[in-house]
């Protein structure tokens, strides 16, 4: 992997150049000031700043709390959350990095992979997320519905799977998630920071950044009426 420029290290991490070129400026990530003012990060640091990012966010918060905070970030009220725990979960807004508040929600559900016969009836009583839901957050990212992605909305993923004839497979490219709001909810799709979060897990590089990047648009939001 070649090294990155503060622009590139700000794609991948998801915040903005400034804050990526202040973790270069205080060697948090360790690069090099070409001549001409350019900065660019080690490749190697930045993979240590990733996992070293992941274990240093603390435990995961437990699922009510998790969703909760990505309620907030969406300009929603998460009304289940006492006053105690709503006030930290404002801190941990605040003042975590965007990739540890990816990292603090990712276990409060678990995603299974499947492939399905026919992903229009599969998809069809979801709850959207992730890449298929991409249209509804400010991202690059086109909406793809050639695969399945979504939130069953009552009962248990497998239920799901065998009465929409999906088949259950490692790397299936279709993806069910396990419903464990606190709460009912009967949209058609997530809200924007579920959307974010959810694509900010995939493996794939470009939806990685995309999500990334619309939790701290969403972040820099929410800031801004606090």
């Amino acid at each position: 992997m070649s090294d990155l420029t503060a622009n590139q290290l700000a794609e991948r991490l998801g915040i903005t150049k400034r804050h990526a070129l202040n973790l270069l400026s205080t060697q948090a990530i360790a690069g090099r000031r070409l001549a001409n003012g350019i900065w660019l990060a080690n490749s190697d640091a930045i993979a240590r700043y990733e996992v070293n990012a992941t274990r240093g966010s603390g435990r995961t918060l437990d699922t009510a709390t998790a969703w909760g905070l990505l309620w907030e970030l969406s300009g929603l009220e998460a009304d289940w959350l006492s006053p105690s725990t709503r006030a930290r979960v404002f801190r941990r807004i605040r003042e975590a990095d965007i990739s540890m508040i990816a990292s603090v929600v990712s276990k409060r559900t678990r995603a299974h992979r499947y492939t399905a016969a026919n992903t229009e009836r599969a998809a069809a009583n979801l709850i959207a997320t992730g890449r298929t839901a991409a249209h509804l957050i400010n991202s690059n990212l086109i909406e793809d519905r050639r695969h399945v992605c979504g939130y069953v909305r009552s009962g248990t993923v497998e239920n799901y799977a065998r009465s929409h004839f999906m088949v259950a497979k490692e790397n299936g490219s279709d993806v069910l998630y396990d419903n464990t709001l606190p709460i009912n909810y009967d949209a058609s799709a997530m809200p924007p920071a579920v959307i974010a979060a959810d694509l900010a897990r995939s493996t794939d590089t470009r939806e990685r950044s995309a999500g990334l990047q619309s939790l701290e648009r969403l972040r820099q939001q929410w800031l801004a009426v606090r």
